[in-house]
């Protein structure tokens, strides 16, 4: 199977060298790599037409965006314009283990029911330290279930793979502002084809600056935990269209699952939009819907505390 990796780049030139000397190194070659860059103001670009010229790497290629898109509708467009069977998914600041692209294009060949397969990942930080993540290291193939929370995305785009079959569904169904990774993740989670490889096949760098982290730092303001909520009522309206037109058999556990995360949600923006303590309360008989439980008392501190 004809394998793509699709790169977003912003202003990478610190980290993006060592991403993209994990990928040429790769066991496996990747069949093509292409990068999309978001209008970088720093050497990015420079750096890396630089690699594939010196590399003659006449499978990737570089394109600069004519404006500023977003890292969201960067990688989602850049995803519309992979050929490969499989596609990875891949951040600039990271590294990827050399067999990533080997194991795990095999497990998916060998497996033609898996359509999303995520790896864990080694997290490390500045400071030097490391830490494997989210599951266990057990170098075991595991499915994910549906769980209650399944707003909250496990693993990042970063360990993903999946097969072109879910680009024909992000043309269906993503919008605006609709995270890549976390849209890609539910559309396995409910095809009921979303597995893990439980072996730390990236290095993922953890920083102040990057993405993950500003937009973490963000959610701490109410504004933006608001816009959050809506966003991901939206999307599971968008999972129960997905549902409705794509799957076949019973679903029934599927559409419960998303008409009570509806009701959760509905709940949480009566909450920010009335600041009643009535809905907080009632919250309380949803606190597994929440991404995170901590999240809960964050409500209760955005809505009522914080100034």
């Amino acid at each position: 199977m004809k394998t793509s990796v699709v790169i977003s780049t912003y202003n990478g030139e610190k980290y993006i060298k060592e991403q993209l000397d994990s990928i040429k190194n790769q066991t496996r070659k990747a069949d093509e790599v292409l990068i999309f860059d978001d209008r970088s103001t720093d050497r990015t670009v420079k750096i890396v037409k630089q690699f594939i010229n010196k590399n003659k790497l006449i499978n990737w290629s570089i394109k600069i965006n004519s404006r500023n898109k977003g890292w969201r509708k960067n990688f989602i467009e850049g995803i519309e314009q992979a050929t490969g069977d499989i596609i990875f998914t891949c951040d600039q600041d990271d590294i990827w283990r050399v067999d990533k692209v080997e194991i795990m294009a095999k497990i998916m060949e060998d497996n033609p029911k898996i359509e999303v397969l995520s790896s864990i990942y080694k997290e490390f930080f500045d400071n030097g330290t490391t830490q494997i993540g989210p599951f266990s290291k057990k170098c075991s193939l595991e499915k994910i279930e549906l769980y209650h929370n399944y707003m909250l995305n496990k693993l990042p785009g970063c360990t993903f793979a999946f097969k072109s079959k879910i680009i024909d569904f992000c043309r269906k169904y993503w919008k605006e502002g609709y995270p890549h990774d976390a849209f890609i993740w539910r559309l396995g989670l409910f095809s009921n084809a979303l597995y893990v490889y439980t072996d730390d096949l990236i290095e993922w760098r953890k920083h102040k600056t990057s993405a993950f982290a500003t937009e973490s730092r963000e959610l701490k303001n109410k504004n933006n935990k608001y816009d959050w909520i809506l966003t991901a009522i939206d999307m599971n309206n968008t999972m129960q269209r997905f549902i409705n037109n794509e799957m076949v058999g019973n679903t029934s556990k599927e559409n419960k699952l998303l008409k009570k995360t509806a009701y959760y949600l509905e709940l949480r923006k009566r909450l920010y939009v009335s600041a009643n303590p009535v809905y907080a309360i009632r919250l309380l008989r949803y606190w597994n819907m929440y991404p995170r439980y901590r999240q809960y008392l964050a409500d209760w501190y955005l809505v009522f505390m914080k100034k």
